[in-house]
């Protein structure tokens, strides 16, 4: 999996695309050509003190799959606990097309800039229940370190998975897979 994002903001405002490119990009929906997926999001984010609370709306295009499109809203979180920034999350879609009854995933994140160095180290996980799910719930985690090689660029390999059975609903079984994910990004 290959993914590339471009990222702007004014103020509290922002807007952002980000480009999944795989073999089949893994979703229980129906999409026609499943090897492509571009996610457009906006929302707003701001400081407040301690915290940093951030709200949003996500939509998930497949080129080729207009029935497949969906979209949901987000909020978190985020603060310092020691050297990490925690982020709290929430996801929620609504029922659609493209979504068997609505969708909620939760997730905790942490983020640990490596002192004198341009490497910052993340993990996640988070629990997902509903249409996405394809089973009642799944748990799903990653581990990964990104380093930023120029003032707007950053790069970074990951590794993904999880919890789905190895034989589950018709559509997840390509879920199951964990794996390496390298990204590239750029913000202005």
């Amino acid at each position: 999996v290959a993914t590339a994002t471009v990222e702007a903001s004014s103020g509290p405002w922002f807007v952002g695309a980000e480009a999944v490119s795989s073999a089949r990009v893994r979703s229980p929906i129906r999409i026609p050509r499943r090897n492509a997926e571009v996610d457009v999001s906006g929302g707003w984010t701001r400081s407040l003190g301690l915290v940093t609370p951030t709200v949003g709306v996500i939509a998930y295009l497949h080129p080729g799959g207009g029935e497949a499109a969906n979209g949901e809203v987000f909020a978190s979180l985020a603060g310092a606990i020691g050297p990490a920034t925690v982020t709290l999350g929430a996801n929620y879609a609504p029922d659609q097309r493209a979504v068997r009854g609505g969708n909620l995933y939760l997730a905790a994140a942490a983020a640990v800039a490596v002192p004198t160095t341009p490497l910052t180290v993340r993990a996640s996980v988070g629990r997902e229940r509903g249409g996405f799910a394809g089973v009642r719930t799944k748990i799903d985690w990653s581990a990964g370190v990104e380093a930023r090689v120029l003032r707007i660029v950053t790069l970074g390999i990951g590794y993904v998975g999880n919890d789905l059975p190895r034989v589950a609903a018709v559509g997840t079984r390509r879920n199951r897979s964990d794996g390496v994910v390298v990204r590239a990004g750029v913000s202005f």
